[in-house]
């Protein structure tokens, strides 16, 4: 029973760590307090046990279990959907490093990672400019030099938040718009050497 207990206290503390990196990972505010929740609800469940003590070892042992399987659950979720879990609202203040615009519509938002900042850009047409001219945005300090991690793009057809890998994008009217289910006669670029070549300049080291 006391490996129970032991193992319950270190399972609340990953979870508060588990919390933290979330809110420091810019993933969205529900998911850091259901994290943290988790921590209560087995603090209090222990607590529960106290007051009835002739059961406190099944109280132990299940809230353990319980306790396991929602952060296992939750960590799996927000692992698999950073789509779906990630907080992609640009800060007040926030420019598009292309056009030194400041942001203010989202419908056509677009995000990219490097090292552990994150840009925003106005649309889609600015991002991927960017990724085939990184070199020029990084000599007019635009941008730094690191690790492209994550793109993501708000597509058009759905208006779901996708990584830019997993879109189609299509030049249409001039603009490159990025579509989950394009139409069979768009005209789709190739991005896999687009972010391959951005990818291999950005991560090259200091210029």
């Amino acid at each position: 029973m006391v490996v129970v207990i032991v193992l319950t206290r270190l399972l609340e503390a990953v979870a508060i760590v588990i919390s933290i990196f979330l809110a420091f990972k810019g993933y969205k505010l529900r998911y850091v307090v259901a994290t943290a929740s988790i921590v209560v609800l087995s603090i209090l469940t222990n607590l529960v046990g106290l007051v009835f003590r002739e059961y406190f070892p099944y109280i132990a042992l299940v809230n353990f279990i319980i306790t396991a399987l929602l952060l296992g659950g939750l960590v799996f979720y927000v692992v698999k959907n950073p789509e779906k879990t990630k907080n992609f609202t640009p800060p007040k203040e926030a420019r598009c490093p292309v056009c030194n615009v400041l942001i203010i519509r989202e419908d056509e938002l677009c995000t990219a990672k490097i090292s552990n900042y994150t840009y925003f850009f106005d649309n889609c047409d600015h991002l991927i400019q960017l990724l085939k001219e990184p070199d020029s945005f990084v000599k007019r300090g635009n941008i730094f030099k690191g690790n492209l991690e994550e793109v993501y793009v708000k597509t058009k057809d759905t208006g779901r938040w996708k990584k830019l890998e997993n879109t189609k994008i299509v030049e249409e009217k001039g603009k490159l718009t990025p579509y989950e289910n394009p139409s069979p006669n768009s005209k789709v670029i190739n991005l896999k050497e687009i972010l391959n070549r951005a990818k291999d300049y950005l991560g090259s080291g200091n210029i």
